[in-house]
C-alpha cells in the first residue's frame, strides 16, 4: 500500500493548479490511455559507440549520444543509470566518469517507455591506443575471399576485439572475423574499429576486379536418366517463428539447403533473407524450420521457402485470427473547454491494420469529430468543438479494420463547472499471486494488494470523502485533494466501494463514484527448459536465459507481461514458475549470449489443464573442465570469442551448432591466467566435456 503523506495548504493549491491546467484524467479503467495513444518507442540505442561496450582509464570521461526510434508523437528523452556508481558514474546528460578499476553497466532508458532501454558495459581499465591491419591495400577478383587480421595495441588492453565495416557492401562484404568477400568490380574501404569505444581504427583499400571468363569446353553431352524431381508439396506457417515444409519424396537436407525470405508488400520483392536457428526432420520428408528472433513474422507477412539445389520453392501468408476486443477511456473537461491539437486527448487512434471504418455514436453538446487519414495506411478520429454543458456523456465507437479486427470502444466524457463535481468510476483488475513463486516454491499464501486513486474535478476543488458502502477487505484513505480506494484480500472475486464526494464549501454540490476491484484466481504455471540432449538449463550467468510470458487478451484494464531468469535458484534448475490468471499467453525464451529465441504461441492456462510446458532450445550443453588443478573452470568468468561475443560463464555452456575458440581470464596471487577452449558442436558429434588449456599471461 502506498505511503500517505500529510496534507498541507501548499500541496492542495499545487494539486488544483496542476488539475486545472492539464484537464485530463489519470485513467484506471481504460484500455487505451489517451496520453500514450499518439506514439510508441521502438528502440533505444547509442550512436557514438561501435558496440555496446566502452573502456575508459580511471578519471577519464565519455558522453553518450542516445538515439531513440519512435513511431508517432512521443518523447525521445532518456534517463541514465549506473549499476555501480563506485566504478562508473553517469550524469543526466549521459556523461560517464570512470571512478575506479572494474566493470559496470550503464542503462540508457526511455522516459516514455521504461521497458525500452540500451545497456552499455563500461570497463575501467586499459583502452586501445592503436589498431593495425596486416594490409593497407589489396586487389581481389569477384567471388574470391581473403582474411584481414587486426593487431591491437597495447597487448594488455581490457578489450582487444574489433568491429569490421565495409564502405560499400555491394562491392565487398566483411564478416565479424575479418573475412572479406568480393561481390562486384569497384573500390571499397574495409575498416577495423576498436570495439571498446576508444575510436581507434585502421583501414584497407581494396580494388575488386571482374572475373576472367575462360572458354568452356564442349564435351560430348550425356543424356541423363530421367528422374522424378523432388519438390515442396506444401508450406505451412505454424507460428511467428515456426514453418513446416513437406517434400514430395524423401531427401536429405540440412539448414544450409533452405532459403527463407519474407516481405510485407504483396507486390514487392523478397529482399529480406531470414536467419534460421534450426531445421529438424524425423523422416527427411517433413521439415520443421525455426526462425531466429530477429526474423519473427508479423501478421500478413508473405513467406517464400526455397531449396535451390532442388530448384523448388513455395509461398505462404502468415495470418493470425481476427481479434474482437472491447476498450474504454474517460476524458474529463471543464465546461467551455475546447480541444488542443497538441494533446493526445483530442484524438482516438486505435491500434489497427490498414484503413478502418468508424461508426461513432452520440457526442456531448458542442462536440463533433472528423476522420483523419495519415498517409495511405492508417486513419483515426479527431474531436473538435467546445463543451457547452456540464454533465456525464457516453459515446460508443465501433471500428473494423482491413483484416477484420473489431474494436468496441466507449468514451465517457465528464464535463465539470463551478456547480458540478465529476469523478471517474474506477474498475481495476488484479489477480492473486504467490509471493514465493519467484523462488520456485510450490506452496504459499496467494494474496492481492492494490489501490486506486480517486481524482474529482469541479466545484471549489476542495472535497470531503465518505464511504457509502464497501466490501470488508476495502478501505478509503483521503489524501488532501485526492483519495485512495485500497484492497487487501486472499480471495478471488469482485469487490466494490461506493464513495460520496462533497464540495467542502457547498454541501449541496456532491457526486458519487464507485471503486471496483476484479480479482481473479492466480494459476501456477511451470515451464521446463532443456537443450537438444534433454539437459535442463542451468543458471550460468545473470540474464543469460530468460523466460517472458505475455497475455494475448487486450480487453481489460491491464495486461500480463512478466519476465524471470531460468534456473536462478538452485531448487529450480531448468524451470520457471509464474502465477497468472486464466487465459491465453505467448511465451518466449531468450538465450541472450547465444542469440537464440524459442516461442510458444497462444498457450492456454486454465484450471482444467496441468499448466506445465516444456521448451527445447536448439543448443547443446558443454561441460567445461580446467587442466590447472588450482583454478576451476568457474574461476574464469565469462567465456568470450575473439570478436568479443560472450558465450556464457562458468562450467556449463549452451551452444548452437558451430566451431568456437573461447577464452577466459582469471587472477590468483597477483598472476593473470588465460584459459582457452576449442569447441566443435554439430548435430551428430559434440563434446560433452571440454578441457580448457590454462597458461599464465
Amino acid at each position: 500500500m502506498k505511503e500517505r503523506r500529510k496534507n498541507s495548504p501548499v500541496r492542495r493549491i499545487l494539486a488544483w493548479v496542476i488539475a486545472a491546467a492539464v484537464a485530463v484524467s489519470i485513467l484506471t479503467i481504460p484500455q487505451t490511455e489517451s496520453y500514450a495513444a499518439g506514439g510508441k518507442v521502438t528502440k533505444v540505442a547509442v550512436s557514438n559507440l561501435p558496440a555496446k561496450q566502452l573502456t575508459l582509464k580511471k578519471g577519464k570521461t565519455f558522453t553518450l549520444k542516445p538515439k531513440v526510434t519512435v513511431t508517432g508523437k512521443i518523447s525521445k528523452k532518456v534517463t541514465y543509470k549506473t549499476s555501480n556508481k563506485k566504478v562508473v558514474a553517469v550524469n543526466a546528460k549521459g556523461k560517464i566518469t570512470a571512478k575506479k578499476k572494474g566493470t559496470a553497466k550503464i542503462y540508457v532508458i526511455s522516459k516514455a517507455d521504461k521497458k525500452k532501454k540500451c545497456t552499455i558495459t563500461v570497463t575501467v581499465g586499459t583502452p586501445v591506443t592503436k589498431v593495425k591491419l596486416n594490409k593497407t591495400k589489396s586487389t581481389m577478383t569477384v567471388g574470391k575471399k581473403q582474411t584481414l587480421k587486426a593487431t591491437v595495441t597495447p597487448k594488455k588492453a581490457s578489450s582487444r576485439a574489433v568491429v569490421w565495416k565495409s564502405s560499400n557492401t555491394k562491392i565487398a562484404t566483411v564478416s565479424s572475423k575479418g573475412i572479406v568477400k568480393a561481390k562486384k568490380a569497384g573500390m571499397v574501404t574495409i575498416t577495423a574499429i576498436a570495439k571498446d569505444g576508444s575510436g581507434k581504427k585502421a583501414t584497407c583499400k581494396i580494388t575488386v576486379k571482374k572475373k576472367t571468363v575462360k572458354p568452356a569446353n564442349d564435351p560430348t553431352p550425356v543424356t541423363p536418366t530421367p528422374t522424378e524431381p523432388v519438390v515442396i508439396n506444401s508450406l505451412t506457417i505454424l507460428g511467428n517463428a515456426d514453418i513446416q515444409v513437406v517434400l514430395s519424396a524423401e531427401q536429405a537436407l540440412s539448414a544450409s539447403d533452405f532459403t527463407v525470405s519474407s516481405k510485407v508488400n504483396g507486390y514487392g520483392n523478397y529482399v529480406r533473407k531470414c536467419v534460421l536457428d534450426s531445421v529438424t526432420t524425423t523422416d527427411q520428408i517433413t521439415y520443421r524450420i525455426h526462425l531466429n528472433r530477429q526474423d519473427v513474422l508479423f501478421n500478413s507477412n508473405m513467406v517464400q521457402v526455397s531449396v535451390p539445389k532442388l530448384k523448388t520453392s513455395k509461398e505462404a501468408v502468415y495470418r493470425k485470427a481476427a481479434d474482437e476486443i472491447t476498450t474504454g477511456e474517460v476524458k474529463i473537461f471543464a465546461k467551455g473547454d475546447g480541444f488542443n491539437t497538441k494533446k493526445d486527448i483530442t484524438y482516438y487512434k486505435p491500434n489497427i491494420s490498414g484503413l478502418a471504418v468508424f461508426t461513432v455514436g452520440e457526442l456531448p453538446p458542442g462536440v463533433s469529430y472528423k476522420e483523419v487519414q495519415k498517409g495511405s495506411a492508417s486513419n483515426y478520429l479527431e474531436f473538435t468543438g467546445v463543451f457547452t454543458a456540464s454533465g456525464i456523456y457516453t459515446t460508443k465507437i465501433d471500428v473494423v479494420d482491413e483484416l477484420g479486427n473489431k474494436i468496441h470502444h466507449t468514451v465517457t466524457w465528464k464535463v465539470w463547472d463551478a456547480q458540478t463535481i465529476v469523478a471517474e468510476d474506477i474498475i481495476q483488475y488484479g489477480y492473486l499471486q504467490n509471493p514465493d513463486a519467484a523462488a520456485g516454491k510450490p506452496d504459499g499464501a496467494y494474496t492481492s494488494k492494490s489501490d486506486a486513486q480517486i481524482l474529482p474535478r469541479g466545484g471549489s476543488s476542495t472535497y470531503t470523502y465518505e464511504v457509502v458502502s464497501k466490501a470488508d477487505c476495502m478501505e478509503l484513505t483521503p489524501d488532501g485533494f485526492y483519495a485512495y480506494g485500497t484492497i487487501d484480500t486472499r480471495q478471488a472475486g469482485t469487490y466494490t466501494m461506493k464513495v460520496k464526494i462533497t464540495d467542502k464549501k457547498n454541501s449541496a454540490i456532491f457526486t458519487y463514484c464507485t471503486v471496483t476491484f476484479v480479482i481473479e484466481k492466480g494459476i501456477r504455471v511451470k515451464g521446463t527448459f532443456v537443450d537438444l540432449d534433454g539437459h535442463k538449463i542451468k543458471n550460468t550467468v545473470s540474464d543469460t536465459f530468460c523466460c517472458y510470458i505475455k497475455s494475448k487478451w487486450m480487453d481489460r484494464a491491464y495486461s500480463i507481461d512478466l519476465r524471470k531468469e531460468i534456473g536462478k535458484y538452485n531448487s529450480s534448475t531448468g524451470t520457471v514458475y509464474f502465477d497468472v490468471p486464466e487465459g491465453n499467453y505467448d511465451i518466449r525464451v531468450v538465450n541472450k549470449t547465444g542469440g537464440v529465441e524459442k516461442y510458444l504461441e497462444n498457450y492456454t492456462v486454465s484450471t482444467s489443464t496441468s499448466n506445465n510446458y516444456q521448451i527445447v532450445l536448439p543448443l547443446y550443453q558443454i561441460t567445461v573442465a580446467s587442466d590447472n588443478t588450482a583454478l576451476s573452470a568457474s574461476s574464469f568468468g565469462e567465456w568470450e570469442e575473439t570478436d568479443g561475443t560472450l558465450r556464457g560463464k562458468g562450467e556449463y555452456l549452451y551452444l548452437p551448432v558451430g566451431n568456437y575458440t573461447l577464452t577466459g581470464i582469471a587472477e590468483k596471487n597477483g598472476v593473470t591466467y588465460q584459459a582457452t577452449l576449442q569447441i566443435s558442436v554439430t548435430d551428430t558429434t559434440r563434446s560433452a566435456t571440454v578441457t580448457a588449456h590454462v597458461v599464465a599471461k
